[in-house]
C-alpha cells in the first residue's frame, strides 16, 4: 500500500482527469473518439489503481506520461479556439502536468525502467491512430488521412515527439535512486 500522500495525490491526478472528459463530454456529442477524452480516461482508471498500489514496472506511468505529453503537446498546434475552455484547461494542461510530475516525482520504481519500454509506450498512441484513419474519425483538421504526404509527415513529428518523451524519461527515471518502500 502507499503512503497517504501518495493516495491523495493520485486520487487528485485521477480527479484532474475525470473532469476533463466530464467537462469535454458535456460540450461535444462524439467526445470519446478524441485522444485527449481517451488518454484523460486512462489516466483516470489507472491513477485510482495506482493510487493503492504502485506496480513493480514503471511501463504503466511511463505509458500515460507520454501519451499526456502527446495530449498537450500536439494540442497547441490543433488548437481549434478552445484552449482556454475549462475540459481543454484539464485535459491539455492540467493532467499532462500532474501525470508528468507524478513520473517524475512520485514514482519509486524508476530502476526498474528498461531500454525497450520508450518503444512500447508507442503501442497505445499507434493503436489509435490505426482506428482514427480505419474509422475515418477526422477529429483532427491537422491529421487529415485524405492527404497522405501531409498526414504521413505529421505522423513522423508525433512520433518523433513521442519517442522524444519517452527516451527521456527513461534517462530521467534511470538517474534516479530506488525510493525505500
Amino acid at each position: 500500500m502507499n503512503p497517504i500522500p501518495v493516495v491523495l495525490w493520485r486520487l487528485l491526478v485521477a480527479a484532474s482527469a475525470a473532469t476533463g472528459v466530464v467537462l469535454a463530454a458535456q460540450q461535444y456529442d462524439v467526445w470519446w473518439t478524441a485522444l485527449s477524452q481517451l488518454a484523460s480516461m486512462a489516466v483516470a482508471v489507472c491513477f485510482v489503481g495506482l493510487a493503492f498500489r504502485e506496480p513493480r514496472s514503471p511501463w504503466l506511468r511511463g505509458s500515460l506520461t507520454t501519451v499526456m505529453v502527446l495530449v498537450s503537446l500536439a494540442f497547441i498546434p490543433m488548437s481549434n479556439d478552445n484552449l482556454w475552455a475549462p475540459f481543454s484547461v484539464f485535459e491539455h494542461m492540467l493532467t499532462p502536468a500532474l501525470v508528468v510530475l507524478d513520473f517524475v516525482l512520485v514514482g519509486r520504481n524508476h530502476h526498474h525502467l528498461r531500454w525497450w519500454h520508450p518503444l512500447t509506450w508507442l503501442v497505445p498512441p499507434a493503436a489509435y491512430l490505426a482506428w482514427y484513419v480505419a474509422g475515418d474519425l477526422a477529429v483532427y483538421a491537422a491529421l487529415d488521412a485524405g492527404q497522405p504526404a501531409i498526414f504521413t509527415q505529421r505522423v513522423a513529428v508525433l512520433l518523433g515527439l513521442l519517442l522524444a518523451t519517452g527516451y527521456g524519461l527513461h534517462r530521467l527515471g534511470r538517474r534516479q535512486a530506488p525510493l525505500p518502500a
